[in-house]
């Protein structure tokens, strides 16, 4: 006999809310599901657990002998598993130590920052400092134990170089869009705007590692006339009408729309955002691992919505 300790709780449920249609409100589950839980439960003990002779009217459901004993291990079940949630919840609060997060903008303001406010409110005990990204240093930041945590940015369909004693872990895929003035021509591939100006990335930046790979696969010239190392400063030149910029999703948070639109093309690509960090016998540490969950908790939700 194997029993699902999650029925189990399910027949707690009916018997602490006095029925089927009581547990099925408590559960947030239709009364059908309960009853197909508790019908497998009697096939996974070989038992009758419900005296189904006794029901009707108003009466709350009976149980049969050996459903009564079952319901006192369910009971044993579920403090078990609130002493577990409770043990849990203790060890959160005594989690401590500094953590610094080193961020981008764009990051912090999409996912990163939901996750800066967990760890304040869940784990009072980490103090945790964000530092803003010099991506030409994170690596050397880690590993000089200046920082813990860094989050980075690269084009997808790039493969990061992670120094020895360093780990990396990808969190996010964050699409390119075009973004042009919003009085250019409308177009519906890159070869109507290759020839048109242009803003770069820097050559170790997403958007400059993107613009060269799309630069080869389509053989386009897109002329670089600007070269921006972050993405207010290219927005606002493509808002004052002298370029095209090839800018992620996450990027174009309160872009000025009555002056510019973006446009999605086949074989853009996308930013993909990911973390380093140390990883040794003894790192990462409790409290950069507690940062690290939020983090990917975040993205993940991020993604989903």
């Amino acid at each position: 006999m194997e029993l699902d300790p999650r029925r189990l709780v399910v027949l707690r449920a009916v018997d602490r809310y006095g029925g089927v249609v009581g547990a099925a409100a408590a559960l947030r589950v239709s009364p059908s599901a309960i009853s197909q839980q508790l019908a497998m439960l009697e096939r996974e003990t070989g038992f009758v657990l419900i005296d189904r002779s006794r029901r009707g009217g108003q009466r709350s459901v009976e149980f049969t002998t050996a459903g009564r004993r079952l319901v006192g291990h369910a009971d044993a079940l579920v403090q078990v598993l609130d002493d577990a949630e409770a043990d849990l919840g203790t060890l959160a609060a005594t989690i401590s130590g500094r953590v610094t997060l080193a961020a981008f903008v764009t990051v912090l303001r999409a996912f990163a920052g939901a996750a800066i406010v967990t760890v304040a409110q869940d784990h009072p005990g980490i103090d945790l400092s964000v530092h803003q990204l010099d991506d030409s240093t994170a690596a050397e930041d880690l590993l000089a134990g200046r920082t813990d945590l860094a989050l980075v940015e690269d084009d997808a369909q790039r493969r990061r170089s992670v120094p020895r004693g360093l780990h990396y872990e990808p969190l996010y895929d964050d699409p390119f869009r075009v973004v042009v003035p919003i009085d250019w021509p409308e177009f519906d591939d890159l070869a109507s705007i290759a020839e048109r100006p242009w803003i770069d990335g820097s050559p170790g930046s997403a958007v400059g590692q993107a613009m060269r790979r799309v630069r080869h696969t389509s053989a386009l010239r897109l002329p670089a006339a600007h070269l921006c190392q972050d993405f207010t400063a290219g927005l606002v030149l493509v808002s004052a009408g002298f370029a095209a910029a090839l800018v992620p999703v996450l990027a174009l948070w309160g872009a000025d729309r009555e002056r510019m639109r973006d446009v999605a093309l086949p074989g853009l690509g996308s930013r993909r955002i990911g973390v380093l960090y140390r990883r040794s016998r003894n790192e990462p540490t409790p409290a950069v691992r507690t940062v690290l969950d939020e983090l990917r908790a975040a993205a993940a939700h991020s993604a989903a919505s």
